[in-house]
């Protein structure tokens, strides 16, 4: 007995007919019609369904499909090419039992024919399946009141991007109304040109020195159903739920699992076997009810069978990466003739300081990586940059080098200052040989005025003024798809196809030349997501899918979820910086604002990318003043910290205070869902205020006691969080929140890390499951429990 690949059966059928041809030739008749009857059960064998099915690998379809979210307003048109490699031709498509319209790519969902609050969608290409979890739309219809006598009233808050929108006025009251999803929102109101609260709502800090008002949305989902799962002695996975109406929702990939077994303590999902083909792929789970539904259980799986130990998972195992940023020129300096001269009219702080490439490669040999634990590094911008001194700061007076690497004069020539293209192609394998993935910072946004680019095609970029003669710079907000960032740095005009081809083809070449792993994208709420989408297809079409290998998406952007959330999907981006996580920690930890905040806001990052989701939890980075300052007290949450940074020397001020807080923020990033991104020296705790004070020269010798805790404490976690599937992989729980008190866990099958923290000023005791123990102020525990 044997079975076929399917790609070999029409050459084993030619074979076959060759054979009987020579049979008939040769043979009796009677022989030569046994021998037809055992060739056509042979070939009848080979291609039945048990055995065909073994070895067709889907293969339309690179990485996890995200889940589609029903908008609750009218058609949602879907785009399916989101989804689906470019040489697949979709047959068509099933939602709610109902065959729908196929628009080329795109189907329309109509979310009131959703009768549960989970659904799929099932996509037909050929003889094959596959289907995308759908959510249906849970929002609230939000009326927010100012009933204050005002001649004109606007509002701005999470809701709008902190965009400005006017009110309506309806007799004497001032209101604004939209559909939110269920979450807690900060807002404040603008009348007549100045911020203002009511007493109203009730008022949080804003992490600048000020509050705003804050509302409450609630969810549709009222009791959720549980859903957890462990491994029996053979393995294999059993999914479990304590309610008695709730249904399971399993994919394998992006195809529904349809076979289980029932056992006495729950369900063991059947995975297909060409599973055991593939490297890494998941099992992804939710039980639902008419109530709601569960956290997603997500399970990793290696040729086959399920992972139990994170040290059997690859080096492109996206959850298990921890991120370490390199900022190049400040980071360690490998060849000493490669550095520009000093430039006149620019102060030291905004010079070229002499890191490049050989000095990464350097740390990466020394095993500077290896004793932290980072499997992965993100290290800015390497192609040419600008000559000469630009920009201007007035307090003291300075020019700026382009030693950050933000204006770009090439799209892939390296610049020499870091080095060379063997430099970069040495850098990238003997970071591969030490098992840790090198993502790219690149730019899609600006250019430099410099650029020969912008010299011969200025069409292509944005207009620097306005109709009415006024600049259209740092419009972060107001015009963020055309804003030049300063008058030397035109942005790209991605309405045009051309630029758009022509930027994402640039990119490609670095990734095919150099062999990165990934992408961090600078400015990613600035370029539209019709760029976004046309990279990911040639990255998944033209790399991807060609050489087999996985590539990371993360970008950055500072906004609301929803915007964040925008560009997070199958066809854009894997993941952004989730700076709203960053600005709760530093109000818990600066403003002394409760933990409370801090669950709403981890909750909120859950509902909008996943529970398991990818995201950057940031210990900071190069355009913020530095965390450990702020925590001591030396740096000011209210003051211009950049203007302090090139006035004053910022230290710690509480140094012991702050080397505590940090040490909470590392526990914080590393322990709940996403992956911890450490901003290079904040694994030491240097110190200093907004650009460039933040970004000094890397400190590796002569550390002082402090530095060196931070360091090893920092390495512990990290080794902790890569050792561990909770971690990693595990469902999050919140067993105790109050403003000062802090403990949740994370479970992956029988493995449960638990996390506890104490901010108040007072020592605190903790118990767990008959154990006390106290914690003093600003410390915490972690246990581990296997049993």
């Amino acid at each position: 007995m044997f079975s076929l690949r399917v790609l070999e059966v029409d050459f084993f059928v030619n074979i076959l007919v060759y054979l009987l041809n020579v049979i008939y030739t040769f043979m009796n008749i009677k022989f030569f019609f046994q021998f037809v009857q055992f060739c056509i059960l042979i070939i009848l064998y080979s291609c039945s369904d048990g055995n065909l099915n073994k070895v067709i690998i889907p293969q339309a379809i690179t990485g996890l499909c995200s889940p589609i979210q029903l908008s609750i307003d009218g058609l949602n048109k879907i785009d399916l090419s989101d989804y689906f490699l470019e040489n697949y031709d979709i047959d068509s498509v099933y939602f709610e039992n109902e065959k729908i319209d196929l628009d080329s790519v795109f189907v329309e969902l109509n979310p009131n024919k959703v009768n549960a609050f989970l659904s799929t969608l099932t996509i037909y290409i050929g003889n094959i399946t596959y289907d995308i979890l759908v959510k249906a739309p849970d929002v609230e219809k939000t009326t927010i009141l100012f009933k204050n006598i005002a001649e004109n009233v606007k509002i701005k808050g999470e809701f709008t991007n902190w965009v400005s929108v006017p009110m309506e006025l309806e007799g004497n009251t001032f209101k604004f109304t939209k559909n939110l999803n269920p979450a807690v929102y900060q807002f404040c109101f603008v009348v007549d040109g100045k911020e203002q609260l009511t007493n109203y709502y009730d008022h949080v800090p804003n992490g600048l020195g000020g509050e705003n008002c804050q509302i409450i949305v609630p969810s549709k989902r009222k009791d959720n159903p549980s859903l957890s799962f462990e491994f029996n002695e053979f393995g294999n996975i059993i999914l479990k739920t304590k309610e008695n109406d709730a249904e399971l929702i399993v994919f394998y990939e992006n195809q529904l699992v349809e076979e289980f077994v029932s056992t006495d303590k729950g369900l063991i999902p059947i995975i297909p076997e060409y599973s055991s083909k593939i490297q890494l792929s998941y099992l992804r789970a939710w039980s639902h009810s008419k109530k709601g539904y569960s956290k997603e259980v997500l399970i990793p799986i290696l040729y086959g069978k399920p992972v139990h130990s994170s040290f059997e998972l690859p080096r492109q195992a996206k959850h298990k990466m921890s991120l370490y940023n390199v900022f190049i020129d400040r980071f360690y300096d490998g060849e000493s003739n490669n550095q520009p001269a000093p430039l006149d009219s620019v102060l030291p702080q905004a010079q070229f300081l002499g890191g490049d490439l050989k000095g990464l490669t350097h740390q990466i040999n020394n095993g500077y990586f290896d004793s932290l634990a980072i499997n992965s590094i993100w290290i800015s911008p390497i192609v040419d940059q600008a000559k000469g001194a630009w920009g201007l700061w007035n307090t003291p007076r300075s020019k700026f080098s382009a030693y950050h690497g933000y204006w770009p004069i090439s799209f892939t020539q390296i610049n020499p200052a870091f080095g060379t293209k063997d430099d970069v192609k040495t850098c990238i394998s003997t970071a591969h040989q030490k098992n840790i993935n090198v993502l790219l910072d690149v730019i899609a946004n600006h250019i430099h005025s410099d650029h020969l680019l912008y010299k011969s095609n200025p069409e292509y970029f944005t207009p620097l003024y306005f109709s009415d003669g006024s600049m259209n710079t740092e419009k972060w907000d107001e015009h963020r798809l055309t804003t030049w960032f300063d008058v030397h740095m035109p942005s790209f005009n991605h309405e045009m196809e051309k630029v758009r081809e022509l930027l994402s083809d640039s990119l490609m070449k670095l990734i095919k030349e150099y062999q990165f792993d990934g992408f961090r994208h600078d400015a990613t709420k600035h370029v539209p997501s019709s760029f976004w989408k046309l990279l990911t297809k040639k990255i998944k079409n033209q790399y991807q899918f060609e050489t087999k290998h996985d590539f990371f998406q993360i970008g950055e952007t500072y906004g609301s979820h929803e915007l964040v959330g925008s560009y997070v999907n199958s066809g854009q981006l894997d993941a952004q910086f989730d700076f709203n996580v960053y600005d709760a920690i530093m109000k818990i930890l600066c403003d002394d604002a409760s933990f409370e905040l801090f669950v709403d806001v981890v909750e909120k990052s859950m509902n909008t990318y996943g529970d398991h989701h990818l995201m950057g939890n940031i210990s900071g980075n190069q355009d913020k003043g530095r965390s450990i300052s702020y925590f001591g007290g030396d740096l000011k949450r209210d003051e211009d910290s950049k203007l302090a940074g090139w006035t004053r020397e910022i230290g710690y001020g509480d140094e012991e205070m702050a080397f505590k807080k940090m040490a909470m923020m590392h526990v914080l990033n590393s322990t709940i869902p996403g992956i911890p991104v450490i901003y290079y020296g904040d694994e030491i705790g240097m110190p200093g205020g907004n650009d460039p004070d933040c970004r000094r020269i890397m400190k590796f010798k002569h550390l002082t006691e402090r530095e060196k805790g931070l360091k090893s404490e920092l390495s512990h976690l990290l080794k902790l969080r890569s050792s561990s599937m909770a971690l990693i992989y595990g469902t999050m729980s919140w067993d105790e929140i109050s403003e000062n008190r802090l403990v949740y866990s994370r479970k992956y099958a029988n493995e449960v890390v638990t996390i506890y923290l104490n901010k108040s000023k007072y020592n605190q005791e903790f118990k767990n499951d008959g154990l006390k123990f106290i914690l003093q102020p600003y410390t915490y525990k972690i246990l581990k429990d296997n049993s």
